[in-house]
């Protein structure tokens, strides 16, 4: 039986402070795997946020890993907007998927205005997740987007890759409405809980390398942003997390010079980013994250994840801005408990602070 010196929350608190904790942290990003886990289907989790709530409870207990209470519907923005999602009920353990677009043609962009966040189907539920947070007196969580990927929910890949080519235009306009209505959200958060209570993260699958240069990701990405994280600070929502999914290695430029990103921001990556490489980078104000592959966690043996989350381990802990060890991307539902339960053994086990 493990037995760590430090509560989850002393261990994150020290590794913000830049201290040295009992051991390196692990934030498994759990999601939809909480819901497996709990006999639950992925419908009822997606739809139920009273629901999603107990399951990542009962998996945090069981896990004791170091991460908080998230919930989060896939394609939201789609449904948010007038679009809509399918909620699969076989296989009953994976994600929405959209049937319908809310933007076809440029037509569409005419009709297409921020939605009231008290009503929309998918921030609705996000705000009652929180509010059962907030009751509990755990922390409230809001998405800054990337905006982009807002854009990308509301018109699908084609149309999207088609228009940064052809129509950049109306990608503007798209990202306009994208921007106000993340930014509508965070003043519907500050107004509930008070800006003190709530912390924002970032995540920007749409501008890695393998969809975008770095120089489509000034022209389209970059302004946008920068004003959200100008305005959250404004609000004095501090976000706190970036997560550069995929490869990102020669935006970081932007990160460290452009966006003003506040000290001991947690930024998580893949696996196809060099973690050695992003702290050094990214200098010892902020923390790094990763990237133990889903790909081992979920086809791999225990011992196979153990071992290979014991090199990430020994290899990153000692980077003087901090180090917590998490998946590569979310956590896949299908993944077995044991494998879970060896990543965060291997930080029990490798990642200890003399």
């Amino acid at each position: 039986m493990h037995r760590d010196k430090l509560t989850s929350e002393e261990r994150m608190k020290a590794l913000k402070l830049k201290k040295r904790p009992d051991r390196v942290p692990v934030i498994p990003h759990m999601e939809v795997y909480a819901a497996r886990i709990c006999n639950m289907t992925a419908r009822d989790y997606y739809l139920n946020p009273q629901m999603a709530f107990e399951a990542q409870v009962w998996a945090k207990s069981l896990h004791q890993h170091d991460g908080g209470i998230g919930y989060g519907i896939p394609e939201k923005y789609a449904w948010d907007f007038g679009g809509e999602i399918e909620f699969p009920t076989s296989p009953n353990k994976f994600f929405p998927r959209v049937i319908k677009r809310p933007i076809t043609c440029a037509a569409d962009i005419e009709e297409l205005k921020v939605p009231d966040i008290d009503n929309a189907p998918g921030s609705s539920r996000d705000l009652y997740h929180a509010k059962m947070c907030f009751e509990k007196g755990m922390g409230v969580g809001v998405s800054a987007g990337s905006p982009l990927s807002v854009v990308h929910c509301l018109t699908g890949s084609d149309l999207l890759m088609r228009w940064l080519i052809k129509e950049p235009g109306l990608v503007h306009r798209l990202l306009r409405i994208a921007t106000d209505y993340l930014i509508s959200i965070a003043e519907r958060y500050v107004e509930e809980f008070g800006a003190e209570n709530v912390k924002a993260g970032c995540s920007c699958p749409m501008e890695c390398h393998a969809i975008m240069s770095p120089k489509t990701f000034e022209k389209f990405s970059l302004i946008y942003i920068k004003e959200i994280f100008e305005k959250f600070e404004h609000m004095g929502i501090d976000i706190k997390t970036v997560h550069l999914c995929g490869n990102h290695t020669k935006n970081l430029s932007y990160w460290k010079d452009e966006i003003k990103v506040h000290p001991r921001t947690l930024f998580t990556v893949g696996y196809e980013m060099d973690m050695e490489h992003l702290a050094k980078e990214l200098g010892e104000e902020h923390m790094v994250g990763g990237n133990l592959r889903n790909t081992i966690l979920q086809t791999g043996s225990p011992r196979e994840v153990y071992e290979e989350a014991g090199r990430i381990v020994e290899k990153m802990k000692y980077i003087p801005g901090g180090f917590i060890l998490t998946p590569d991307c979310n956590l896949s539902p299908i993944t077995p408990a044991a494998n879970v339960h060896a990543m965060i053994q291997a930080a029990r086990d490798f990642g200890k602070y003399e």
